[in-house]
């Protein structure tokens, strides 16, 4: 079989695909792959609306955005949850960000976290300027020089700047009222129709990635430490507290339909009657039941 392209992002949501590449677990069930560097936030995104990538993980945004296009994604599980938030310059409120320019990422799930964070606290999307990036690496520049008096952010900057004396103003629980997702694994509807088997090899890979995680996350982050250069191998492993990996993402199924509302208010989609097709969980709940079956436990000799 052909080498798979996968999308991902560049949050530590996307640790379990890292580790499961990095690691030799996609090859242990039967699938090559290749997730390259991506250094533009919109990169992600074209890669699977080109078709040019059948899968990978990707903002839960996305899936929500393309759900009324020909072919659209679906959400056959999760990668990580929790790990965005509103960062603040030192000593600024949410209440001193109205006439600032504050930053985000357009298309992507901070984009809704800033729109609903200043509802939250009752500001007016016109009572700030909103200053759309596509690369992580500009956003944080114009931050760091005070350019922006805010900026959305994920793990594991979070952790770096609220050490440095950065303010979380925000973040998605506050926002959203309870735990949320950030990255979801995603699959073309075509490809999940004609290549299930694929799918389910790549959950497997996930969720032993997942539990490999689990199980010693010194060691999983060694293995995909370089996914990460900027930081040090203390400084993810606080990342990864606040953004665990979690590829069983249905109990969350409900807060990723809530956001439709936010996203149709920024513009960028349409809520049609197919938005609640997005979710194809048949084999994930197949993967969890065999991975759980007593046939499947190893026993001692």
């Amino acid at each position: 079989m052909r080498k798979l392209l996968l999308a991902h992002g560049s949050a530590l949501s996307n640790l379990a695909l890292f580790v499961a590449v990095d690691t030799g677990l996609f090859e242990r069930h039967g699938l090559q792959v290749e997730a390259p560097h991506l250094a533009e936030f919109s990169s992600t995104a074209a890669l699977l609306r080109s078709g040019e990538a059948e899968l990978g993980t990707t903002g839960f945004t996305q899936a929500l955005v393309d759900h009324a296009r020909p072919d659209p994604l679906r959400i056959v599980g999760g990668s990580g949850k929790l790990g965005m938030a509103l960062m603040g310059q030192p000593g600024l409120s949410m209440n001193d960000l109205r006439g600032q320019c504050v930053g985000t990422f357009a298309d992507d799930p901070m984009e809704v976290l800033l729109h609903d964070a200043l509802e939250a606290h009752g500001i007016e999307p016109r009572q700030t300027e909103r200053v759309l990036y596509q690369s992580l690496g500009d956003a944080l520049a114009d931050f760091f020089d005070g350019r922006i008096a805010a900026l959305t952010l994920i793990e594991p900057w979070i952790s770096r700047l609220r050490l440095q004396g950065y303010d979380v103003l925000c973040d998605g629980l506050h926002a959203w009222g309870g735990e949320y997702p950030d990255t979801l694994l995603v699959v073309r509807k075509s490809f999940l129709d004609a290549h299930p088997e694929i799918v389910a090899a790549t959950l497997r890979a996930m969720l032993d990635a997942q539990q490999a995680i689990r199980n010693n996350p010194r060691e999983a982050l060694r293995a995909s430490a370089h996914r990460y250069p900027e930081f040090t191998l203390d400084e993810l492993l606080a990342g990864v507290d606040a953004q665990p990996p979690v590829i069983d993402i249905r109990p969350l199924s409900r807060c990723i339909l809530a956001r439709a509302a936010s996203l149709e208010a920024l513009g960028r989609m349409h809520v049609t009657a197919a938005l609640e097709d997005i979710f194809s969980f048949d084999l994930l709940a197949q993967t969890l039941a065999e991975t759980c079956s007593p046939s499947s436990v190893v026993q001692p000799q």
